[in-house]
């Protein structure tokens, strides 16, 4: 007789095996991290039995982290489906419009090639030089302190004021009106008369 005390449950090694559907467990915790694991097994098990269910969960519970990581290299070697854009233009569209393109740079070649020959002259370099210097010159900035300094403005203002003024209006008017006009044409056609003797 043997002394050998049976023990309870399937003899070790002999288990069922549950590493696709925890693989599937896995999976599914990865693509939506706020599943609960056990959700997640209910899930993935076609008829879930309470008995199933508890064997799952021992085993999660010792080898989930595993699971876990191996579920997370899966998705990230996971090819995106590539998309291919459809052209925006039909092929004789684009052609014609690369056609216009070269048409159209052909024309402008001489007139970009003579602007940079233009840009890149020494007269050209030699007339940006001296503006810069001129704008750096002490006359110039002497001007243009002038042209902001307090005494050049009230001038402008007065010369404004005075051009504007009511007498200065009349005198326009005066000069500008019919009876002055022929004022002056009759002064010149004096003028010719004198002249001629």
């Amino acid at each position: 007789m043997s002394s050998i005390k049976r023990t309870r449950g399937r003899p070790r090694g002999t288990g069922l095996d549950d590493g696709p559907t925890l693989r599937t467990v896995a999976d599914m915790l990865a693509a939506d991290p706020s599943l609960k694991p056990t959700t997640a097994i209910r899930h993935a098990l076609d008829k879930p039995t309470e008995t199933a269910v508890r064997r799952l969960q021992g085993k999660w519970q010792h080898h989930g982290a595993q699971y876990r990581a191996d579920a997370q290299a899966r998705r990230s070697v996971v090819p995106m489906p590539v998309r291919r854009p459809s052209p925006p233009y039909s092929p004789r569209t684009a052609r014609q419009m690369m056609e216009a393109h070269r048409r159209m740079q052909e024309a402008l070649g001489p007139s970009i090639r003579a602007a940079q020959e233009l840009a890149n002259s020494p007269g050209f370099m030699a007339a940006q030089e001296a503006a810069r210097r001129l704008q750096e010159s002490p006359a110039l900035r002497a001007a243009q302190e002038l042209a902001n300094s307090p005494a050049f403005l009230a001038a402008q203002e007065a010369a404004r004021r005075i051009h504007e003024s009511p007498s200065v209006r009349a005198m326009r008017e005066l000069h500008e009106s019919p009876t002055f006009r022929v004022i002056r044409e009759a002064q010149a056609q004096m003028s010719r008369m004198l002249g001629g003797y």
